[in-house]
């Protein structure tokens, strides 16, 4: 019989073999014409663009803050996007076992015991005509892998296992970009804060400077009235920023999983706005194709698309399933090993007519992959995209923080000159509110711009996909 078994294996082995020849594999693609530049056209210092791209292991740890850092590691720890990422990325895991077990020897076992009674119509069962049989038996399988299904359905689960992993760095990248951005928003507002309350104290010391003139007749009731209005003006700015501090801290709560009304875990401090240091080393755009873990997470699903494509097509030919099995029977249990027999057996499976069902299986992953094709370029040319725009707002942003802090001195030298003409009465009141006003609104522009450069600076290090959790694959 064994000698059977392996001509019918032979025989089948020379059908496939006549066959046409098929190999698995991919399609290279290549991303459009123009779609990946040399240089950034937007680089604010071209000298950075020729050295290789540079960034620190943990990106927001460049500004130096321990209350930044337990607020990363904490949304790290409990964030939900984070758990989600991370319960996707265990049932991506469990895939590809279930993918490479599809691959794999299966050896199965069973066992039994069945009774049989005679008996007639007129005497009912008999108990001497009962009979017990005891059975054990193995069952083994194997699938030829002749044309790299199996193969093609391994490599693609494990290319979307590790597409799951790196889109749950993109998405630590995407939280650690969020939880700082609210950070440095917080002490913006706090800082603007504390800045209006001293601007009102000021403002305030002026009022009370007036009314001492205006009792002496040295000031009229129209500059009083005009001083108030500004105080007025101030405290008016107050309850917006707390509005916004109290909007600042339900968003960081939520990105940090925990209740809208929940104390933060740690105490944010309105000291001053983290220092920017000067630009990374960006290089160039091609290695945002190795460095963002949203391009890497793109690139592997379209070649786990790309290894589906060869497991659809793999299942257009013949299946070669060798079986095997092994059975023993007996009246007792305790004879059980000593009767057996064995059988040997080699299957072939092949479609016919199906309806056209796997040349439509074939043309649907082939649509999938030209779709995760068109999702790869676009996340290529978006993250080329963030890269320029934050090298262009870097430029135009330290710019407008030097004419605003340049336009502070000027309007504190208008205010002294003005204010010692009008003690001399030689100028209306007017002309120092008028530039009281100027220099209190610039000291805010200033703040305002500080921050907005901090910002910047967080989009760029996002936009250069810098590193921070990386899960090794």
């Amino acid at each position: 019989m064994v000698k059977i078994v392996f001509k019918y294996i032979l025989v089948t082995l020379f059908f496939f073999a006549g066959c046409k020849e098929f190999r698995p594999g991919i399609r290279q693609r290549e991303l459009v014409a123009g779609g990946v530049p040399d240089l950034y056209s937007g680089s604010a210092m071209q000298r950075d663009a020729a050295q290789p791209l540079q960034l620190p292991e943990c990106w927001w740890r460049v500004f130096g803050s321990d209350e930044l850092n337990t607020l990363v590691e904490t949304a790290f720890t409990n964030n939900l996007d984070m758990a989600a990422a991370v319960v996707r990325l265990r049932q991506a895991r469990e895939q590809m076992v279930i993918a490479d077990a599809a691959g794999r020897f299966i050896l199965s076992g069973s066992g039994g015991t069945q009774v049989d009674k005679n008996g007639d119509a007129r005497s009912g069962f008999n108990v001497d005509d009962t009979r017990e049989t005891y059975s054990l038996g193995l069952q083994a399988s194997y699938e030829v892998d002749i044309w790299g299904r199996i193969s093609s359905n391994e490599k693609a689960a494990e290319l979307t296992y590790a597409a799951t992993a790196e889109q749950l760095n993109a998405t630590a990248l995407m939280i650690a970009g969020e939880i700082t951005r609210a950070w440095v928003e917080f002490k913006t507002v706090m800082l603007e804060m504390d800045l209006i309350r001293e601007q009102i104290d000021t403002s305030e010391k002026a009022l009370e400077l007036l009314k001492v003139r205006q009792r002496a007749a040295l000031s009229a009731a129209v500059d009083v009235y005009q001083q108030e209005s500004q105080v007025a003006s101030l405290e008016r700015l107050l309850p917006q920023l707390e509005e916004q501090c109290s909007d600042l801290q339900i968003r960081l709560n939520y990105l940090l999983g925990r209740a809208a009304s929940a104390p933060l875990p740690v105490k944010i401090s309105s000291d001053s706005l983290p220092l920017v240091a000067q630009l990374p080393a960006y290089g160039v755009p091609a290695d945002l194709l190795v460095n963002r873990p949203d391009v890497r997470s793109a690139w592997l699903m379209l070649q786990s698309r790309e290894w589906s494509v060869a497991m659809r097509q793999a299942e257009r030919f013949p299946t070669l399933t060798l079986n095997g099995s092994l059975r023993l029977e007996a009246p007792e249990i305790s004879d059980v090993l000593q009767n057996w027999y064995a059988n040997l057996a080699a299957g072939l499976l092949g479609p016919i007519v199906d309806g056209g069902r796997r040349r439509a299986e074939v043309r649907l992953a082939e649509a999938r992959a030209d779709e995760s094709f068109v999702d790869y370029t676009d996340v290529v040319l978006l993250a080329i995209q963030d890269v320029e725009q934050a090298l262009a707002r870097e430029a135009s942003r330290q710019k407008y923080l030097t004419a605003v802090e340049r336009e502070i001195t000027l309007s504190e030298k208008t205010l002294s000159e003005s204010s010692n003409r009008y003690r001399k009465g030689l100028m209306e009141y007017l002309n120092v509110l008028t530039s009281l006003s100027a220099k209190q609104n610039a000291e805010r522009r200033a703040l305002a711009a500080k921050s907005s450069l901090v910002l910047n600076r967080v989009a760029l290090y996002q936009a250069l996909g810098g590193r921070g959790l990386r899960i090794e694959n």
